[in-house]
């Protein structure tokens, strides 16, 4: 087993920037998830928010499994698990990264839409992860030790695609829990919808590429195979998860012009949720 870098030097300004700018960015999402709640009449947004809060303490397992070290000297730490302090900032880089999208498309999926418009948001969707991570990889907030195919600019671009399945998916959940939701305790189920989808696609999909990366000798070849094994399994994660609510909105066409009968508040929102 690769050694995590552990006297790795932790960017303490760029900490605090995180810090700073990922909390800001998620106290306004909870503040327009209430808004939206309000003007929906649901708790299904603030109940959004909070299951991606929560479920971010399930990162100690990716941690270890994807061979992710937050760099601790100096760190500002949220918890520890499995040995491995978590920074104050991983709860709002959860919120923002995986939350904000679903907050954007829940409503735009549940108005309708079909598997091309699944899989073009995950195309957007993998660039946008990729983006942060290879940002803070680069400002030496965290990074991936070991060896991992595809790195480019020091990660491991294969956990995009993973990651992009994961958000998507965790939309159209929601977007099918909105469609299908008869009472307000029905949104509660999104505390375990989170993590389990998170689990299917992340750690499911990503299976072999893990199991590779973990062997006492990695083979470089076997890790590239993998990587592209794992990818097409989170597209079939992916494209399965969108066939749930395919098949609702052919066996319940109705729930389709509640959804549009509920406008997000925000123009900006609106014509986010029209493209």
């Amino acid at each position: 087993m690769p050694v995590p870098p552990y006297g790795h030097h932790l960017n303490e300004a760029m900490q605090t920037v995180a810090t700073i700018v990922l909390w800001g960015g998620s106290l306004w999402l909870l503040a327009y998830a209430v808004r939206l709640a309000r003007r929906e009449r649901s708790i299904l947004p603030v109940m959004l928010w909070v299951s991606v809060a929560v479920g971010s303490i399930i990162e100690p397992l990716y941690d270890i499994a994807y061979h992710l070290l937050w760099y601790t000297p100096g760190q500002w730490t949220l918890f520890t698990s499995f040995g491995l302090p978590q920074p104050v900032w991983v709860m709002p880089a959860y919120i923002m990264v995986f939350g904000l999208p679903a907050m954007l498309l829940y409503r735009r999926l549940a108005a309708g839409a079909d598997v091309a418009f699944v899989f073009k948001v995950a195309a957007l969707l993998v660039c946008t992860t990729a983006f942060f991570e290879t940002t803070a990889n680069n400002v030496d907030l965290y990074g991936y030790y070991g060896g991992a195919p595809m790195r480019l600019l020091k990660y491991p671009l294969w956990i995009a695609f993973m990651e992009a399945a994961q958000i998507t998916g965790f939309a159209v959940l929601c977007a099918l829990l909105k469609r299908r939701a008869i009472k307000p305790v029905h949104y509660l189920a999104l505390i375990v919808v989170f993590p389990a989808n998170f689990a299917f696609d992340v750690l499911g999909a990503g299976f072999p590429t893990i199991i590779a990366q973990n062997m006492p000798h990695p083979n470089t070849a076997v890790m590239w195979v993998s990587a592209f094994a794992s990818i097409v399994l989170a597209a079939t994660a992916l494209w399965w998860t969108a066939k749930l609510l395919l098949w609702d909105q052919r066996a319940h066409p109705e729930a389709a012009a509640t959804a549009r009968s509920q406008p997000a508040p925000g123009a900006r929102a609106r014509a986010f949720v029209r493209a």
